[in-house]
């Protein structure tokens, strides 16, 4: 079994990794710096539809044709480093959606890829039953 990660502020094992992650109070998707999608987090309550066969397909592909030109300006803002971040509002079934997208950058401020983050508006409200 593998040990601890060491993630700088502390450690954590690859399965504490994965429950932390699938207990936000919200979803993640990871695209790395070569526009692939490597990761998304699989929470309990999904807010969006993703699928293992997203994974190593353009993130381009994994969009309406009509958000495409939208998702290449913000990639390119990232690359360019004249944005770290964009915020949309969405609405799924109803309920008011926030979306960051956010710039992941090494210690050397090189581009490597982006987090988008979905999260209920009321993401402090009470979590829904099950």
């Amino acid at each position: 079994m593998p040990g601890p990660i060491n993630l700088g502020s502390g450690a954590l094992t690859p399965e504490q990794v994965d429950l932390v992650l699938r207990h936000l109070p919200g979803e993640i998707t990871f695209v790395d710096e070569h526009d692939v999608t490597v990761y998304y987090s699989d929470p309990k309550h999904r807010l969006f539809s993703r699928t293992p066969d997203i994974l190593g397909r353009s993130v381009q592909s994994c969009h309406k044709p009509e958000t495409v030109p939208a998702v290449n300006r913000i990639l390119e803002a990232f690359r360019a480093g004249t944005q770290d971040f964009f915020d949309f509002p969405a609405e799924k079934a109803g309920r008011k959606i926030h979306v960051r997208y956010v710039a992941v950058r090494d210690a050397a401020g090189s581009y490597r890829g982006c987090l988008e983050i979905a999260q209920p508006a009321d993401a402090l409200a009470p979590a829904p039953k099950d």
